[in-house]
């Protein structure tokens, strides 16, 4: 058949050029297999790491001289600084630890989570943050804690600050320091232990409904860092003589040792997470050389007198 329209005969053509092999044009069927799918993206490494909370977070108390500068001024480190030390600078960390926390549980809470929501971090490390919306004596609004349940209600102005945090969280719940009483704390800041013991199954609840959080059991870290036993973390393990150095003479923050056992200890959680054990970052673990990064020593005070 002879077509005689040549806008007619040009349609046509058209029509069999498009359904043709090999032509960019050819829609895909039975006989032509779909392009392959692109490659899953690799999850990405956690590299910006914000640590939140108080005066153990911000690493109070601890200072340190480096060997090769013995005349230099004793430095301080902070968990943060410490993690960062322990990746070899290969994090970026949010140092948000600050040792005024007690003052203002409230305040300084909501600024501490609005400044993290700010710096997106990738892990955020909140190991003491709940600290001071269980023990002090200001509570919600800045008003003074009279009762048990005052120091309840403040638990809950904590965790809600914590809920507006996206991405993974870990945690602490709230250790003893009622032996700190007459030093660094007054005994009225002291939670009671039925009001401790109450916060921290409220804490365990809220983290077991938030597939994001994960609890970080500071309360039994703190126990085996002062016991004066020896006690292991993971594949590591600290003599009864090594375990005394761990928590400054105040008896409530740790050491530039006990910060390390902090940092060991919260790689080993991640280490045993399903979820975030393939992408937490890659840090030194061994307390020895990691030490010997700040101070230039492998063994001797970790405090300056």
């Amino acid at each position: 058949m002879t077509i005689g329209n040549p806008l007619l005969r040009l349609v046509l053509l058209a029509s069999v050029l498009s359904t043709a092999p090999g032509s960019a044009l050819a829609s895909q069927d039975a006989t032509t297999p779909p392009p392959p799918a692109p490659d899953a993206e690799a999850t990405e490494r956690i590299d910006r790491v914000a640590a939140i909370g108080a005066s153990a977070s911000a690493g109070f108390g601890v200072f340190f001289r480096n060997a090769g500068e013995p005349e230099a001024a004793p430095r301080g480190i902070s968990l943060a600084k410490l993690y960062r030390a322990a990746s070899d600078d290969r994090i970026v960390v949010v140092d948000l630890g600050t040792a005024a926390f007690f003052s203002n549980p409230s305040g300084i809470g909501t600024m501490v989570v609005d400044r993290t929501i700010r710096a997106k971090p990738d892990l955020t490390l909140a190991i003491d943050y709940l600290f001071w919306f269980t023990y002090g004596t200001v509570g919600v609004e800045s008003r003074r804690i009279r009762t048990d349940e005052d120091r309840m209600a403040l638990l809950e102005v904590g965790l809600a600050q914590l809920d507006r945090l996206d991405g993974p969280l870990l945690v602490g719940d709230i250790p003893d320091m009622s032996s700190a009483a007459g030093r660094v704390m007054m005994q009225s800041q002291v939670a009671p232990e039925e009001v401790r013991l109450r916060a921290n199954r409220r804490i365990r609840e809220w983290a077991s409904s938030r597939p994001n959080a994960r609890v970080f059991p500071l309360a039994e870290l703190i126990e085996r860092l002062r016991s004066g036993n020896a006690f292991e973390i993971g594949s590591h393990a600290w003599t009864a003589e090594e375990a005394a150095g761990l928590i400054l003479g105040d008896r409530l923050h740790p050491s530039l040792d006990g910060l390390v056992a902090l940092v060991i200890a919260i790689d080993d959680l991640l280490a045993n997470d399903a979820e975030l054990a393939d992408v937490r970052p890659e840090i030194e673990t061994d307390r020895v050389r990691l030490k010997h990064r700040l101070t230039g020593e492998t063994t001797g005070p970790d405090t300056a007198d």
